[in-house]
């Protein structure tokens, strides 16, 4: 198993947001996932340009921080869906500011990516 070198920095609410949530798409996911893609299949095509172990990582990595449950289906094709948790949901808010600041601001915002 893999040991970060660099100790994790816990001593304050937004170092410990930042170790739970960094992830290029955890973001993406709880939003795509509250809004009713919960397939794995369905939030790879909402999200085409990660790749798929990608994705895979990070979802069972929200499900080990209790972001998300993950429900397996016994059927003849096994089925997965993902469904957010209180603590999950709790994150709505907070990502549906960010998107709004982003497009509030996107004029400057494209300006600093070139």
């Amino acid at each position: 198993m893999y040991e970060k070198k660099i100790p994790r920095r816990v001593d304050c609410g937004l170092h410990l947001f930042k170790e739970l949530l960094n992830g290029k798409w955890k973001l993406m996911l709880i939003f795509y996932i509250s809004a009713g893609f919960k397939r794995p299949g369905e939030l790879q095509r909402k999200i085409c340009t990660a790749d798929r172990r990608v994705l895979a990582n990070q979802l069972n990595e929200l499900v080990s921080h209790g972001f998300v449950n993950k429900a397996i289906f016994d059927t003849k094709v096994p089925k997965v869906e993902y469904v957010l948790t209180d603590l999950g949901k709790s994150l709505l808010p907070i990502i549906l500011e960010l998107e709004s600041w982003g497009e509030n601001n996107r004029a400057a915002l494209e300006k600093a990516l070139l």
